[in-house]
């Protein structure tokens, strides 16, 4: 019997409602003194908190508040709102740009870093879970072609 043609938008519209529900589970499901760890965040700063981590890969001076803006699809001045109340919790610093003294950098501070770290290993758990319905092929597949997705999407 053959298969029907593969259809790329039910799958991405299914792994989108995963994701989201992965997210939701984890933020709703942590079990309690992680939740306690991390309490005080909004989705909105956790999610900051990540993309600052990734983007400070290679940037350890820290990133223009632009590019981060950028990242989390938000206006600047709403961005901007955000970095406020991160560098008031003391999850984030502001220090001047060494490119350009007009602007400034925003990286993670000691306790952002501990925090995001929180963050990460309860997300780890949780996917270590949900991944262990793979095999070891299926997994490795994954990771191949959300690269291969990722890697083009952001070459522009």
């Amino acid at each position: 019997m053959l298969q029907p043609a593969v259809d790329i938008t039910t799958s991405v519209h299914k792994f989108e409602t995963i994701l989201y529900q992965f997210k939701r589970d984890n933020l709703n499901e942590v079990d309690q003194s992680h939740y306690q760890k991390i309490m005080g965040l909004s989705v909105r700063q956790m999610n900051a908190l990540g993309a600052l981590n990734r983007l400070m890969t290679n940037r350890h001076e820290g990133i223009p508040l632009k590019t981060l803006a950028h990242h989390l699809r938000m206006s600047i001045p709403s961005t901007s709102l955000l970095v406020d109340s991160m560098v008031k919790k003391g999850l984030f610093d502001r220090k001047e740009n060494p490119r350009d003294r007009r602007s400034l950098c925003i990286r993670l501070s000691e306790e952002g870093e501990s925090r995001f770290q929180m963050l990460f290993n309860g997300m780890k758990k949780r996917l270590d879970t949900l991944f262990s319905t793979l095999t070891q092929e299926d997994k490795e597949n994954f990771c191949r072609i959300v690269d291969t997705l990722y890697n083009h999407v952001y070459s522009k």
